[in-house]
């Protein structure tokens, strides 16, 4: 036991320290950031203001995503409301392995909202289904329209991990397909999800809790086989995903104009932070740390200058990853405001610590 506990507490320091070295080592070390800026007077700092919004747009749109699917459910689920629930779920996506707090944390925010936890999860689900589709297409299609960029300046190595990348995805929507017909699955994974919650100290009882969702089961199958019926729903979703999916993936080329650079175009920049993505999701440290930002210098090393790439690096992780722990870790704690009725009886849900 005690062994296990060192494990853990061993990967918990790991997965602290991996991602505050890397700002520490882009920022302080030879051509970092302090360097750059020091000597940069080509710096466009107007690119930059371009990157951020980007980003902001990206989880503009993930929330009126999510508001489009609960609102369909429940007509008094506000945009507001999606806002505060997206917030919490990009900040325990960003500080747990592999992104996996994020939405068991949404579905307990949801359910302080007077969500049914039926709904809650559905709308989740839906959401994450459409968005690994069109994220798994999109950058399969982006990947095969600039073939030549992998086989002729990167070789077989590169095109081994960019298949690995759309088969890992690829298999996430066969699951999560499962998973949303699968009544026996879905019980199971719930299950999961609360006893994770519960070993980060965020719920109590998970076992209780988890008896009462899956009272909400068979709510969650029905609006699911709905959704797979609404075409109109679906086009929409799929669209905006599409609209979010080139405002990340753009990221990089606003940074690469910020640093003065122009010979470049931006699909060859989309298709290289579609292969970024698709590689640094399935590194089970919080962001993705170290394989994001080998991948992105591995990959953008041909447009940045040697004594640029330090700097590039640390901007876009700025931007695309510690921002969202900034701004997002007042949403961290999140107290329970109502109560919810269960079989004819009101249950106080435990606060969130």
């Amino acid at each position: 036991m005690k062994k296990k506990v060192n494990l853990k507490l061993i990967f918990n320091i790991a997965t602290l320290l991996i991602p505050l070295g890397m700002i520490i080592y882009f920022f302080t070390s030879e051509n970092g950031l302090m360097d750059f800026l020091e000597n940069a007077s080509t710096f466009n700092w107007f690119w930059i203001i371009v990157a951020v919004a980007c980003q902001l747009l990206n989880i503009f749109i993930d929330a009126y995503v999510l508001y489009r699917f609960t609102n369909n459910y429940k007509k008094t689920y506000t945009l507001k409301q999606s806002l505060k629930t997206t917030a919490v779920g990009q900040f325990f996506s960003v500080i747990t392995p592999g992104a996996v707090g994020g939405q068991p944390a949404q579905i307990y925010s949801m359910k302080n909202q007077n969500i049914d936890t039926g709904i809650a999860t559905s709308s989740l689900v839906q959401k994450f289904l459409v968005y690994q589709t069109t994220i798994t297409i999109y950058s399969f299609v982006a990947m095969m329209c600039n073939f030549d960029i992998f086989t002729g300046k990167f070789g077989s190595a590169m095109m081994s991990l960019a298949l690995f990348g759309f088969i890992s995805h690829a298999s996430v929507v066969v699951f999560i397909f499962m998973f949303s017909i699968n009544k026996r699955l879905t019980a199971g994974i719930i299950s999961g999800c609360f006893k994770l919650l519960s070993k980060i100290k965020i719920i109590k009882n998970p076992e209780e809790t988890s008896q009462k969702v899956n009272s909400q089961l068979e709510y969650f199958h029905e609006s699911n086989v709905k959704l797979y019926k609404n075409k109109k729903m679906l086009f929409l979703t799929c669209f905006l995903t599409i609209v979010q999916l080139t405002l990340i993936f753009s990221i990089p080329y606003a940074i690469y104009l910020a640093f003065g650079f122009r010979e470049a175009n931006i699909f060859d920049m989309i298709t290289g932070q579609a292969f970024v993505t698709m590689i640094s999701s399935f590194v089970p440290i919080p962001g993705g740390s170290g394989a994001a930002e080998g991948c992105f210098g591995l990959f953008f090393s041909t447009y940045f200058l040697q004594n640029t790439m330090k700097s590039a690096i640390l901007v876009w992780r700025i931007i695309s990853y510690y921002m969202n722990i900034i701004i997002f870790a007042p949403f961290s704690r999140i107290k329970d405001t109502h109560k919810i009725n269960d079989d004819s009886e009101n249950n106080k849900i435990e606060e969130i610590k």
